[in-house]
């Protein structure tokens, strides 16, 4: 039997106001940098950095692969859903526009899509299929991912066996990080979490 570990961080603060930014590329916020560099003091051993392409994301793993001198790549795959109109668009200002739409949003994520937005079926088979190509990829070996929280939460979801419906029941706050180990024998891969947080 081999082990593969896989930590998932989310980014840290970002710039700007409280909005949906799913695909927007904003830059993290000092306090964001803070948060990240705090997440990861004591975690050690990697042997591969991946993120999404975002800044929010990209910046610090990059600095970070560079810092221990380790491989690092990018997999568009592990951004977060994309709001369609509602990019960059406060809840308040959809609120006024829209107030049904966003409800029902909130009371069912899994079935209504925003306007020109990305559905989370499609969100989630993209997180997936990445995720399983990652397994395959590192197996046997420890990797960071840094990534978003609705990429995090469909990747939990997954291994703990949990109801699409209770998406948000899974708290992924800034510079969330969650350690997840990967038994791997004849019977195939076992995931289990770790620690969350």
């Amino acid at each position: 039997m081999t082990t593969t570990i896989i930590d998932l961080l989310r980014h840290g603060q970002v710039d700007g106001e409280d909005v949906f930014r799913g695909s927007t590329d904003v830059a993290l916020s000092e306090t964001g940098k803070q948060q990240m560099q705090a997440a990861v003091a004591d975690f050690k051993g990697w042997d591969f950095i991946i993120s999404s392409p975002l800044k929010r994301c990209a910046n610090f793993a990059k600095q970070l692969a560079e810092q221990h001198q380790l491989p690092y790549d990018t997999r568009t795959r592990l951004q977060e859903i994309h709001f369609g109109d509602w990019e960059g668009l406060s809840p308040d200002e959809i609120l006024a526009n829209n107030h049904g739409l966003l409800n029902a949003w909130w009371n069912n994520p899994t079935q209504v899509t925003p306007p020109n937005g990305e559905s989370f079926q499609h969100f989630r088979y993209r997180v997936l299929e990445c995720w399983q190509e990652l397994i395959d990829e590192y197996k046997s070996q420890t990797l960071l991912i840094s990534t978003h929280a609705g990429v995090i939460r469909i990747i939990l979801m997954k291994i703990l066996g949990m109801q699409e419906e209770n998406l948000f029941r899974i708290d992924v706050g800034y510079a969330c990080l969650s350690r997840i180990r990967i038994h791997h024998d004849e019977t195939g891969d076992w995931a289990s979490l770790i620690s969350h947080g």
